[in-house]
């Protein structure tokens, strides 16, 4: 249920923000904050209801497959924004490998034409990337400065890593004089895998998808990365151990570098696959125990930057048959603040670093404007209220507002819960 507020007040609520935890009153007129103090008075505002609740800045996903233009069958603009609304988020960074690819300015005004009406409607805004190369497929760089001048925030190939040293070399020379990220779907071919190595890929008679193709692409980037050092990289969905080590020394030596990590990399292990979900098989796939536990102490220490979901909806008839024939891909936008719930409940990280890697960090690295990761007075104001006390619920496929249904939590049970999600004066509450 949605409605719209001119003046409206929060009331002594528990305030996440990623300098610390505090109790405040925030007041919001006109769609922007315009004061925080320990009391305020209401006058003729809107009292929203904060008892038990937190409120964060709301999330920031930066990758999402939200399949605009061209692939309505997997997601519509209106069913992508429904899902960012639902899973948190003020803003989303959509990846190009649509129908057009985004690998020119004309159709990245397409998509944003497409997109524009469930912005205003849902005030969760979308923001793009473009390919690093044309059509995906081929060795001819983008245009670069065309496409940043137009506002693309990244440039990404994700799903497909670039393969060509040559042309890693040529797109870090170009982008050294322009302040956009180079985002790596790190995964050299040839592998032919689905499923990590261990028992659920033997049982089911899955292709092993090793490691190696992942840490040896981002070494091969690294190593190009260091003739280029004003150009700016970062790893897409990190999966393995073996990449940290990478990424990690890169960051040692100072280069700009940054990576992230998916809430399906956090949440499970290898060994948790269901045999009969086929959501399961995503790329890169989910990985040992090991690795699992090696993600979430990168994530707590700052190796890893922040959590993106990698959503990729997909139709039933994608995701059919065996895990080697079937589609790569898993929804992931409504449950990763139960994943994030989780690891602060386990120990894995505090409050702080919650808001981090949720809103405050993906905002920085995507150069949003200052409305977005953090609270700031005379700037239209995104928060959530969030019931951390929330018992583990049961994830059932009609729970998820996306079009698609593919994903690997349904059956599994997530702790917390959205409860209020307010975009400048719009106030959303929530059903489940």
């Amino acid at each position: 249920m949605m409605e719209r507020n001119e003046h409206y007040i929060l009331n002594d609520v528990e305030v996440w923000q990623p300098k610390g935890v505090s109790r405040l009153s925030l007041r919001i007129q006109n769609g922007k904050l315009v004061e925080m103090a320990p009391n305020l008075s209401g006058g003729a505002a809107r009292v929203v209801e904060t008892k038990g609740m937190a409120l964060l800045p709301a999330g920031i996903d930066a990758q999402v497959h939200l399949r605009v233009p061209g692939q309505a069958h997997k997601e519509t603009p209106e069913t992508g924004m429904k899902a960012a609304l639902k899973g948190g988020y003020s803003a989303v960074l959509t990846m190009p490998n649509t129908q057009p690819t985004i690998d020119s300015v004309s159709t990245l005004n397409l998509g944003r034409e497409l997109v524009a009406p469930f912005e205003r409607e849902f005030g969760v805004d979308v923001f793009w990337s473009a390919a690093i190369t044309k059509r995906l497929n081929s060795d001819e760089l983008t245009g670069f400065e065309e496409l940043a001048a137009a506002g693309v925030r990244a440039f990404t190939n994700d799903g497909l890593g670039v393969l060509s040293d040559h042309v890693m070399d040529e797109a870090f020379a170009r982008l050294e004089s322009i302040p956009v990220p180079l985002l790596q779907h790190a995964e050299f071919l040839g592998h032919g895998g689905s499923l990590a190595p261990g028992s659920v890929q033997k049982s089911v008679g899955a292709k092993p998808y090793p490691s190696d193709p992942e840490w040896k692409m981002v070494e091969r980037d690294l190593r190009v990365l260091r003739a280029h050092p004003k150009a700016y990289y970062h790893v897409l969905h990190v999966s393995s151990r073996h990449t940290l080590d990478f990424v990690k020394q890169a960051k040692a030596e100072g280069l700009r570098v940054t990576a992230e990590v998916t809430p399906h990399h956090l949440f499970f292990n290898s060994e948790q696959i269901d045999p009969n979900n086929k959501s399961f098989k995503m790329n890169p796939p989910i990985r040992s125990e090991e690795d699992r536990v090696a993600l979430w102490e990168a994530l707590a220490d700052g190796t890893l930057d922040f959590v993106s979901t990698d959503h990729a909806p997909h139709e039933a008839s994608m995701k059919s048959g065996s895990f080697d024939s079937c589609a790569f891909g898993t929804i992931g936008m409504e449950t990763t603040l139960g994943v994030l719930v989780d690891g602060l409940r386990k120990g894995h990280i505090n409050r702080e670093r919650f808001v981090e890697v949720f809103s405050s960090k993906p905002a920085r690295f995507l150069n949003l404007p200052a409305e977005f990761g953090e609270f700031k007075i005379g700037e239209r104001f995104h928060g959530i209220l969030v019931n951390m006390e929330h018992p583990a619920t049961p994830i059932y496929e009609n729970d998820f507002a996306s079009l698609s249904k593919n994903s690997c939590f349904t059956g599994s049970s997530l702790p917390g819960r959205l409860t209020v999600a307010m975009h400048g004066d719009l106030v959303h509450t929530i059903r489940y």
